[in-house]
């Protein structure tokens, strides 16, 4: 994805795939509330949330700099900033504004003491000149923290084949998109290279039952990349299964009375020097 160029977002476009970043945010939005905070964000901060989308990160970070705090959330489509400021009139959250903006070419009136973003980086064909860009908002002794997924981390226990075989299709087709479906590993090498010293790393892993949002978010997210996995060869329609695919999952695990484990939510940080 060029950082001005949304049409060549690999995931698509759709109302579908708006609705699949729903359900993933209600899966990672507890467990991307803990990464921040144990990244070193906490009350007071001024933050700046790029690829910021319908806002969840955002509301996330408002939530732990309280009310002393700011965020400024920032993405290039102006229709999911609608909806974040939809999200955070929702929740009379004061503390947090959004803006239209292009990567890396931002301007701010002051620094900021942390830079964040989530699931922003896979999707950027050159993510170490867009953190290095970006790092020159941010004071010194502030904080960059990035999070993003491990796919192929994605499992039922005990193994479900359906289920095993969806996720090889889904990182497949990443792959054809050129991203890294374990974009996650990658974060500390991406904050080295930025010229940012001695990163560290947390994880945190959602889990579900059968019946969960785990199951259908593994679904979704087929569903959103079924375009690239027929042109590329990777699977068919037939094979796949679309529209029952999710049915098909859950009843697989309810057999095998399996927990399922979605993508791992890596976050790497630094201090700025």
């Amino acid at each position: 994805m060029t950082q001005n160029d949304p049409s060549s977002y690999v995931m698509g476009n759709t109302s579908q795939e708006a609705d699949r970043l729903g359900i993933q945010a209600s899966l990672y939005d507890r467990h991307t509330e803990y990464l921040l905070r144990t990244a070193g964000l906490r009350e007071g901060m001024r933050v700046l949330d790029i690829g910021c989308g319908t806002g969840e990160v955002s509301l996330a970070a408002a939530r732990v700099v309280g009310p002393s705090g700011r965020v400024l959330g920032v993405d290039m489509e102006p229709g999911v900033l609608e909806r974040a400021r939809e999200n955070a009139a929702a929740l009379s959250a004061g503390n947090v504004t959004f803006e239209q903006g292009t990567l890396p070419d931002l301007d701010l009136s002051e620094p900021v003491d942390a830079l964040v973003g989530r699931l922003i980086l896979i999707h950027l064909d050159d993510p170490v000149a867009t953190v290095k860009g970006l790092t020159r908002l941010v004071r010194p002794g502030g904080v960059v923290t990035f999070q993003d997924f491990n796919i192929s981390r994605t499992r039922a226990v005990p193994a479900v084949p359906l289920l095993t075989r969806s996720v090889g299709w889904i990182a497949a087709a990443l792959r054809e998109g050129r991203r890294d479906p374990d974009m996650g590993e990658q974060l500390a090498e991406v904050l080295r290279l930025s010229g940012l010293a001695d990163p560290s790393v947390a994880v945190a892993v959602p889990t579900g039952g059968p019946d969960s949002a785990a199951v259908t978010l593994i679904a979704e997210s087929a569903r959103s990349l079924l375009p690239v996995m027929e042109r590329a060869g990777i699977a068919t329609a037939e094979e796949v299964d679309i529209d029952t695919l999710r049915t098909r999952m859950a009843r697989a695990c309810t057999e095998a009375r399996a927990t399922v484990y979605v993508p791992e939510l890596v976050a790497a940080w630094a201090e700025v020097q």
